[in-house]
């Protein structure tokens, strides 16, 4: 996978303007957790991630998803892991499910159809197959050193999405890719939405009040700032 240097992906952009979408690695690795309900993700963002794919399949494209390297790195560390323990709860569910059909059996009230086995639809794997697709259309923006000391003064400034006893590097090294990525934009006169997706309110808080600086940052950068993939699709 070739990573590009943000001067490219923002030529890219600027030659076909449409909605930038930049996620951290928690809202995609949701997109195969929506399988799991003790996750609790809300199952809204699965047509949303659906038509974010078409989107980005069209031609010519009328989205991007930019991604910083960090974020391709977390989910390269992650995703098996992240599908074996979605396949693992379906199974589960499929037992319980299997034990109460047995029951209902035995007091003759069972349906005369046999239940459906969830695991056999596959619907960990298929998820993981959309999010796999959607990364590997996404934009993965290159590292350099003008990012990493920017990290550096966010980090001993202790601004969002630092604090003085979570230091959180990879957080702090894409919101400086994500920032430049708009600044740069807007200053070329771009105006379509740019959507910055995390549902990690400790640290960058609440959309409506992101932890400073970034409640400055965001709004000179014109970001909108959601929880999950549903409400990116809302705005764009």
């Amino acid at each position: 996978r070739m990573l590009e240097p943000i001067g490219a992906i923002i030529d890219a952009i600027l030659a076909a303007p449409a909605p930038v979408v930049m996620p951290d690695t928690a809202r995609l690795l949701n997109i195969i957790e929506a399988s799991i309900h003790d996750e609790r993700v809300s199952a809204n963002i699965i047509p949303a991630v659906l038509s974010f794919l078409s989107r980005l399949q069209a031609t010519p494209s009328n989205l991007h998803i930019v991604i910083s390297h960090v974020v391709e790195q977390d989910w390269l560390r992650h995703h098996v892991s992240t599908e074996k323990r979605a396949i693992a709860s379906i199974r589960h569910v499929d037992q319980g499910i299997s034990y109460l059909f047995g029951i209902a059996a035995n007091m003759r009230s069972a349906p005369a159809e046999p239940y459906i086995q969830f695991s056999g639809l596959q619907i960990a794997q298929r998820l993981h197959s959309v999010a796999e697709h959607v990364i590997g259309l996404a934009r993965v923006i290159a590292n350099d050193e003008k990012f990493q000391s920017a990290m550096g003064i966010r980090i001993v400034s202790c601004g969002a999405p630092a604090s003085p006893n979570r230091p959180e590097p990879n957080d702090c090294l894409l919101i400086e890719q994500y920032l430049e990525l708009c600044r740069r934009l807007r200053a070329a006169g771009f105006t379509q939405r740019c959507v910055f997706v995390t549902s990690n309110t400790r640290d960058f808080g609440e959309p409506k009040a992101p932890r400073p600086p970034l409640d400055r940052e965001f709004l000179e950068a014109e970001i909108d700032f959601v929880y999950d993939f549903a409400s990116a699709a809302a705005l764009i």
